[in-house]
């Protein structure tokens, strides 16, 4: 394993995410610090286990039971996630950089799941005091309409995971996640974004981790509508998606959703989803390949959100 100065060596840092306070031997500065307390969550720096006892599933990356998971990333760490309660990391590469954006990803889907939470594959905005989260399928530009949106006066909630929890009444609320969010280099470019100071997620791919100093909404909120991003070689428009199909789409984009059967909660997220599909409306939003403007979906949205709320949009 490796020692790096990310690392501490006795030193903890106590941050907050999705609603959960978390204790970590290793610095995450994507994450909000926060005064120390008791821990809902540990991030230990040690040794994995080589296997899980009697996984549900199990292959060269990852190993699955009911309250335990075991991923590993060639060349960048061994992450052991148990009970919603512990993550262990176990070190390949000198690269934090890397360490976190699997921590941060793919570990915290698993963590959020173990502890009830549903992840949902999607960027959340404020506008106007309502809580709405886009989904899409990868490259249908979530980020970029939630950072269009944040431009525009909104606030983001949370980028690329979005946690989902009910409250005693059954009422879904999505927690604040990371003042972060992921841009493709041409996203960032149509919104103005100078990349030349900001880190790659990827050495070799032109994605970057862009901070939201200002404009970040650091406090759960009530859910009021799901836009689902579709690209279609049609013109501009929003229609609600209504039914099955309606559950459908919210299952659909669960983040990470291949992990659900072997952790044992499939028959659980399907009810969460059916009582998500209850709550609120669920909307598709299509706009054609290569859409002129990021301003004409804004603009369409404010005014949609506009007439389904009844309140004035941004100007």
């Amino acid at each position: 394993m490796f020692q790096h100065n990310s690392v501490s060596m006795g030193k903890r840092y106590n941050y907050s995410a999705f609603g959960i306070q978390f204790e970590s031997d290793i610095v995450l500065p994507e994450l909000h610090t926060c005064t120390g307390g008791s821990a809902d969550v540990k991030i230990l720096f040690g040794i994995v286990p080589s296997e899980i006892h009697s996984p549900h599933e199990k292959n060269d990356y990852y190993q699955i039971a009911e309250s335990k998971f075991l991923f590993r990333v060639d060349g960048v760490a061994s992450y052991y996630v148990t009970n919603g309660e512990q993550v262990v990391v176990q070190l390949f590469n000198r690269d934090l950089r890397e360490v976190r954006l699997y921590l941060l990803g793919t570990v915290m889907g698993v963590l959020l799941m173990q502890r009830g939470i549903l992840p949902i594959h999607g960027s959340t905005v404020v506008i106007e005091g309502c809580c709405i989260i886009f989904v899409g399928v990868s490259g249908a530009g979530k980020s970029t309409v939630a950072a269009a949106l944040r431009k525009n006066g909104h606030a983001l909630l949370a980028d690329d995971i979005s946690a989902v929890k009910f409250d005693k009444n059954g009422l879904p609320w999505v927690a604040s996640g990371y003042p972060q969010q992921k841009l493709w280099q041409d996203s960032a470019s149509m919104l103005g974004i100078d990349t030349t100071p900001l880190q790659r997620l990827y050495n070799d791919m032109d994605k970057y981790a862009v901070p939201v100093p200002a404009g970040f909404w650091g406090h759960p909120m009530l859910l009021n509508a799901i836009y689902e991003i579709n690209v279609q070689p049609d013109n501009l428009s929003i229609i609600p998606v209504i039914g099955a199909e309606k559950v459908a789409t919210i299952m659909n984009h669960t983040y990470r959703s291949g992990f659900l059967e072997g952790l044992g909660l499939k028959f659980e997220h399907f009810k969460k989803c059916v009582a998500m599909a209850k709550c609120i409306p669920v909307f598709r939003l299509t706009r054609p390949n290569g859409v002129p403007s990021l301003d004409q979906q804004v603009d369409i949205l404010e005014r949609h959100h506009s007439e389904l709320f009844g309140i004035s949009e941004t100007n």
